[in-house]
């Protein structure tokens, strides 16, 4: 069941990839602790020409802890935002460019 569970999710992966033409997956939350999906997303970013990137385990289990590794990755970047925060409800993640993570 969980090969089954992987293959759906890298399915849906690969094809967001295609679509929105990235060359990077992270995975993050509890899947980010699964050896097996991290091998899974690793060949088939290796495949598509991509890279596959995780939260290091010992920050995968815990949204907040999650969000400040974010955080703190973003503010040792250097990136700054000289824009307020808007929210939208109609934001979607595969049509923002996370600039910053290159500075890495």
């Amino acid at each position: 069941m969980q090969e089954t569970c992987f293959a759906m999710l890298l399915e849906v992966t690969e094809r967001a990839l295609a679509h929105t033409g990235k060359k990077e997956a992270i995975i993050v939350g509890g899947v980010a602790a699964n050896k097996r999906f991290k091998n899974m997303l690793d060949i088939m970013c290796k495949e598509r020409g991509a890279e596959a990137f995780a939260v290091p385990i010992e920050y995968s289990m815990d949204n907040g802890t999650m969000i400040a590794w974010t955080g703190m990755l973003q503010f040792k970047s250097g990136w700054k935002d000289s824009k307020k925060m808007k929210i939208d409800p109609n934001w979607r993640g595969d049509e923002t460019d996370i600039t910053w993570m290159q500075s890495l």
